[in-house]
């Protein structure tokens, strides 16, 4: 009766290591994977982004330019931003040895409007930028900005075409009427002044005498006068409405002396939502003239900014407020020194309302320093000045900076984890060779039972080890733990 085949010496021990090993090996590899991930994702940091525009006109050729930027605060955690508040900030600007610093907080949007002002700036200047909170020694954005023509100088050419009439949907007669808006849209629930301009319809016709206006409101518009007498040059004649819904038309008849008619028909275009302005159509070039924007509907914060033909002026974010014995929100602000010529005041309750000028967003025009300030010879300009969005775009973003130590982590958090799974990949492998060595090992033994003259020999060919020996396995374990203990370390800062 042949012996009972044996399996490898020490081959039991050896097989409850060896399982033991293959079911920890990925355990420990998975969990420094989930450290190193984790380690990766970083931790939350504060920022902040500026947005700059072309700068406007200085008030005198001897003063500073005036920058006029838009700061946004937030916090980013795992790739994604909160816009939130930020107290005791400071954006200080360089640029040719001179230096201008803003402190301020941003609001509950996160929004701050930093004004500055840096003398001699001119087109290829480099103006290098600090953003900083008190507290924290890294910035929450740095950098440097080019004022290039190309993306600082004059953006749109806002007085080079006027602005063209309403369209009506009817128009004829002998007198040919035009509508203009002051703003280019009206404001609802608030007085806005039209102006309507009756003329020959024919070119070169004389001038008509005794022109006169009739004015009815259609759809919601209400009309505090409905008949007025034509006394500007021109045929303009200033007409003062009220928009009631969000959907608006107006009849406008004229006739002349001699009889000669005219009649308009359309709908008025409405900013639904867009707050009043008041401000009158001329500045005084040596005033800081106060402004009073009111809302119509309960509001928290309101923008507002002041553009001239090149660029951005000044701005403010500002508080709404119900002022005592008058329900009405309203928020108030002083205009700086401006330079002479158009100007507009642009007022909306998003922060980039200015940008597009759609939905509640609307633009006053007004003129500094007209030497002459009457309604006849300012108003019916201002009403055909266009107003277009006014441009800006990203200069910083902190993250460039601010989010360098979490990429930092990221990089070395990614790195653990594939480090680990490769070591245990590799170690498994290695196992489960081992184990099907043993099984062949084991067949092999028993087929070599009993054969005396070659069982000896070839008994000594069998091998359960792992390719590489011992060495290579204790070597995958020692990374494995490493890499769990780095991946520790890391996460431990």
């Amino acid at each position: 009766m042949s012996a009972t085949p044996s399996a490898p010496k020490g081959s039991a021990p050896g097989r409850a290591r060896r399982t033991a090993l293959i079911v920890a090996a990925p355990i420990v590899a998975v969990l420094t994977l989930m450290v190193g991930l984790r380690v990766g994702a970083g931790d939350a940091v504060r920022s902040a982004t500026l947005f700059a525009a072309p700068p406007g006109r200085p008030p005198a050729t001897d003063a500073p330019t005036p920058l006029s930027w838009q700061l946004l605060t937030y916090l980013e955690d795992r790739g994604v931003r909160e816009t939130i508040s930020m107290q005791n900030l400071v954006v200080i600007a360089r640029a040719k040895g001179s230096e201008a610093r803003w402190t301020g907080a941003s609001n509950v949007d996160g929004i701050a409007e930093v004004n500055l002002a840096l003398p001699n700036i001119v087109v290829g200047d480099t103006i290098d930028i600090e953003v900083r909170i008190e507290g924290e020694a890294q910035p929450l954005a740095a950098g440097a900005l080019v004022w290039r023509e190309v993306s600082w100088g004059r953006s749109h050419a806002r007085d080079a075409e006027e602005r063209a009439g309403v369209a009506p949907s009817k128009r004829e007669g002998a007198l040919a009427i035009d509508v203009v808006i002051e703003g280019d849209r009206l404001v609802v629930g608030f007085e806005t002044p039209i102006w309507v301009r009756a003329q020959p319809a024919t070119p070169g016709a004389p001038k008509p005498e005794g022109l006169t206006v009739e004015v009815s409101g259609e759809a919601g518009l209400r009309t505090p006068k409905e008949h007025l007498d034509v006394t500007c040059e021109g045929g303009w004649v200033e007409v003062p409405v009220v928009a009631e819904g969000l959907t608006v038309g107006a009849q406008i008849k004229a006739k002349s002396k001699d009889g000669a008619t005219g009649e308009w028909l359309g709908a008025l275009p409405i900013a639904p939502g867009a707050f009043f302005i008041g401000a009158p159509r001329v500045v005084p070039a040596d005033k800081k003239e106060p402004v009073v924007l009111v809302a119509p509907n309960p509001r928290k914060v309101v923008y507002a900014e002041v553009d001239d033909e090149v660029g951005r002026v000044f701005a403010a974010a500002l508080d709404v407020n119900v002022e005592p014995g008058d329900p009405t929100p309203r928020a108030r602000f002083e205009m700086p020194l401006l330079a002479k010529g158009l100007h507009w005041l642009v007022v909306s309750g998003e922060p980039r309302g200015a940008e597009h000028l759609a939905g509640a967003a609307i633009a006053k025009p007004f003129v500094v320093g007209a030497e002459d300030d009457r309604a006849c010879s300012n108003g019916p300009w201002l009403a055909k000045r266009s107003a277009v969005g006014f441009p800006r775009w990203v200069a910083l973003d902190g993250m460039a900076v601010r989010g360098a130590s979490n990429r930092r982590k990221h990089s070395i958090g990614l790195a653990i984890g594939l480090v680990s799974l490769f070591a245990a990949g590799t170690l498994v492998t290695l196992l489960l060779i081992a184990a099907s060595r043993e099984a062949r090992a084991v067949l092999l033994l028993a087929e070599l039972d009993g054969d005396d003259d070659g069982g000896a020999a070839a008994r000594e060919k069998v091998t359960a080890k792992p390719p590489g020996g011992g060495i290579a396995v204790v070597l995958l374990i020692a990374i494995l733990g490493f890499a769990l203990l780095a991946a520790l370390v890391v996460a431990k800062g």
